[in-house]
């Protein structure tokens, strides 16, 4: 029985599915979420084994894997819906706030990683065509801090640093709508004129900074929370159920 269940195509089509069953499992219960596991890994060794009686090749079961995942992904997903459902009203309501803070803060990210790279090309474009002699310092900050941003961005993806990702994002967050501005005011006739035209906007610039920083370190905050004792003591008196048919 060794040559199916020992083979590289094997190990690759059950790796990607026990993957994707651990992504669509994310943020259950631990009890509800691992019994899943399990079933779609033991479906997938009995398959194996299967595919071994009865002359099947790794190819061929490496194929047939694949297809009941991608066959078996909108089952996969009415069933996570399912569980959702099941749990216990007040832990739901807290994943929803938790998604739509996180949301939120991902958002910044990406205006703030947007407003690096917009300034980025124009100083590129400004210096290709000479409208200016040297690289203003502006520009610079701008640019940096848009970097910054988009390293906090990518790193709110991982639950355990995404506080401290979230109070990085606050730096970069506080300041680089007035950097922005300012480096703009250097690289465009347009911005010049604004920048003339309308004297409030550097204090707007930087009211807009603070606030979306403010909303940074309070998700961090949240975030950082030495424990989670009222989510765990919600899922603690959570009932549901330990069930569900695999559909690998």
């Amino acid at each position: 029985m060794s040559g199916v269940l020992r083979s590289a195509e094997y190990r690759l089509a059950a790796r990607r599915v026990l993957r994707w069953t651990a992504w669509y499992t994310r943020g259950l219960d631990p009890a509800v979420a691992g019994a899943r596991q399990d079933e779609i890994a033991s479906d997938l060794h009995e398959h194996a084994r299967w595919a071994e009686e009865s002359g099947v090749d790794a190819d061929e079961l490496a194929r047939s894997i694949r297809g009941r995942a991608l066959r078996g992904a909108p089952a996969d997903l009415a069933w996570r819906a399912g569980a959702l459902q099941r749990l216990d009203p007040r832990l739901r309501s807290m994943r929803r706030i938790e998604f739509s803070l996180l949301a939120i803060v991902v958002t910044i990210g990406v205006v703030d990683a947007a407003l690096g790279a917009f300034v980025a090309v124009r100083l590129v474009r400004a210096l290709l065509i000479g409208d200016v002699a040297e690289v203003p310092s502006a520009a610079i900050g701008a640019v940096g801090l848009g970097a910054i941003a988009l390293i906090a961005t990518f790193a709110l993806a991982g639950p355990r640093q995404r506080g401290w990702a979230a109070l990085l994002l606050a730096v970069p967050t506080a300041l680089i709508f007035t950097q922005t501005a300012q480096a703009l005011s250097s690289l465009s006739a347009t911005a010049v004129l604004l920048v003339n035209r309308v004297s409030w906007w550097q204090p707007a610039a930087l009211a807009v900074g603070l606030a979306l920083a403010a909303v940074c370190v309070t998700a961090a905050v949240h975030w950082l929370r030495p424990a989670r004792t009222a989510a765990r003591s919600v899922r603690a008196d959570a009932s549901t159920p330990n069930e569900g048919v695999p559909h690998a």
